[in-house]
């Protein structure tokens, strides 16, 4: 399996975080690097050759079309790969599809949105440079371009979500929807209304994947011993709420002990849903 990890240019932050290409010969199921699809994120997938197909703990499965906008999964889910393969994904920051492709989030509820058949021609232009492109090592420059002439050619007014999302994101989610109010000063209608249009998500749930994915990520550094008062010192989780998140994100109640799957995940990957 070839797959490489790029960074987008520096004038895309914060809406494109990285690209990805995954390239395999090999038939049947493949098993996808477990830090591809990750919580918290948006992901656009163009898909060459092979076959994608999502399967959310609370929808039903779906497969992906030639390219497509995936996300936010607010549920476990699992993925199969169908090979030989090739495909490049491009992850997006919470507003970042928003702000390329303008896509009314607040109808984004079946998990994807076919892209060739939105009204803009970018799209289908872009899938054939990506398919016609031969060159892997080169690829992060066409896509650097493509997403470049698209954020000047229009503009989708961001609603004030972004510094909202970007102040939720500073706190890990360690905030509430009151606190949220008054710092922005708008109404709760308001501010929910606003997320859904450009995220896809209530501020409350941003902020509670926020969370959970930081209590993972401090996890992971600790022993076994170091994980009851971890939760019952957490500003959010008490043991209860953890559990119930842990099942809610991942599918499966944590298990604690020294083979539990949270103490062996790399620290510096980011927790995947998949």
């Amino acid at each position: 399996m070839n797959f490489r990890i790029y960074q987008p240019a520096t004038s895309l932050a914060p809406y494109v975080k990285q690209y990805y290409h995954l390239q395999s010969t090999n038939s049947g199921l493949i098993n996808l690097p477990q830090n591809l699809f990750s919580l918290g994120d948006l992901y656009m997938v163009f898909l060459q050759e092979g076959e994608v197909i999502f399967q959310p703990t609370q929808h039903a499965s779906f497969t992906l079309p030639e390219a497509s906008v995936v996300g936010h999964f607010t549920c476990h889910h699992q993925i199969m790969v169908k090979g030989p393969v090739k495909m490049t994904v491009i992850q997006l920051n919470a507003y970042g599809c928003y702000k390329l492709a303008g896509l009314d989030m607040s109808s984004f509820n079946n998990y994807y949105r076919d892209l060739l058949k939105q009204d803009r021609e970018c799209w289908k232009e872009l899938a054939g440079t990506i398919a016609a492109h031969n060159d892997i090592t080169t690829l992060d420059a066409v896509l650097d371009n493509a997403f470049t002439n698209m954020m000047c050619g229009h503009s989708h007014n961001l609603k004030q979500v972004d510094e909202i999302a970007d102040y939720i994101l500073s706190t890990q989610g360690y905030t509430n929807i009151e606190w949220l109010t008054k710092k922005f000063k708008l109404s709760r209608h308001t501010m929910e209304r606003k997320f859904m249009e450009v995220i896809g998500l209530t501020p409350q749930l941003y902020a509670r994947m926020l969370r959970f994915r930081d209590a993972m990520r401090h996890m992971q550094r600790m022993n076994v011993e170091e994980w009851q008062t971890f939760i019952t010192n957490n500003d959010y989780y008490s043991q209860a709420l953890f559990i119930q998140d842990f099942l809610f994100f991942k599918g499966e109640v944590p298990v604690l002990n020294q083979e539990t799957a949270i103490a062996q995940m790399p620290v510096a990957r980011p927790v995947a849903v998949a």
